[in-house]
C-alpha cells in the first residue's frame, strides 16, 4: 500500500463516477463542477446583496444621516436618488462580488459552513478594512464614524456569504476515510 492510499481523502460523487473508464466521464464531471461553481456564485451574489441591503436599511441608513461626511447639500450630491440608480451597474457589482467570494472560498479550500465562516471573516475584514480605509483617506464619501461602522457590517455580510459559498460548493460530497 502506498503512502497516498494510506492517507484519508475526500471524494466527491463526481469523482467516484469518474472512476469508470469512459473518456467522456471526466468532461461530465468538469461540467458539473463548473455548473456548481456558477450556481454557487449566483446564489452568493444574491445573498450578499440581500445582507448588505439589510445592513443598510436597519443600521447604516440612519447612522450615515447622524454622522454625515459633510453638509446635507454635499451628501445629497454624492448619492443618486433611488429613481436614478443604474440597475445594470448594481447587477454587475453584485455578480462580481459573488464571483469574488466564491472564488476565494474555492481557493481557500473551505469545505463546510464553519470553515467558510472562518475564512470569510478573515477575507471580509481585510477586504472591507482596505476599501473603507482607502475611501476615507482619499475621498469625502465617509466620516470616520461611518467608515468604522460600515467596515464590520460589510465584513459580516461577506463572512456569511463566504460560509454559504463554502457550504454550497461542497454540499453532497462523500467523505471516504
Amino acid at each position: 500500500m502506498t503512502n497516498r492510499t494510506r492517507q484519508s481523502s475526500v471524494l466527491t460523487a463526481d469523482a467516484i463516477g469518474n472512476m469508470a473508464t469512459s473518456p467522456r466521464e471526466p468532461e461530465v464531471a468538469g461540467a458539473l463542477t463548473s455548473t456548481r461553481f456558477i450556481a454557487t456564485a449566483l446564489c452568493t451574489s444574491v445573498l450578499n446583496l440581500l445582507l448588505n441591503a439589510a445592513g443598510y436599511a436597519f443600521v447604516l441608513k440612519d447612522f450615515y444621516r447622524a454622522h454625515p461626511a459633510g453638509s446635507a447639500e454635499f451628501v445629497q450630491q454624492l448619492n443618486r436618488p433611488p429613481d436614478q440608480l443604474i440597475v445594470w451597474a448594481m447587477a454587475v457589482t453584485s455578480l462580481t462580488m459573488g464571483l469574488f467570494i466564491t472564488t476565494v472560498m474555492r481557493w481557500s479550500g473551505a469545505k463546510t459552513f464553519v470553515t467558510g465562516l472562518k475564512q470569510g471573516a478573515i477575507v471580509g475584514f481585510l477586504f472591507w478594512s482596505s476599501v473603507n480605509s482607502g475611501l476615507y483617506a482619499s475621498s469625502n464619501m465617509f466620516s470616520l464614524p461611518s467608515a468604522l461602522v460600515d467596515t464590520p457590517l460589510s465584513a459580516l455580510s461577506m463572512t456569511i456569504s463566504a460560509a454559504f459559498a463554502a457550504w454550497m460548493l461542497n454540499r453532497g460530497r462523500v467523505r471516504v476515510e
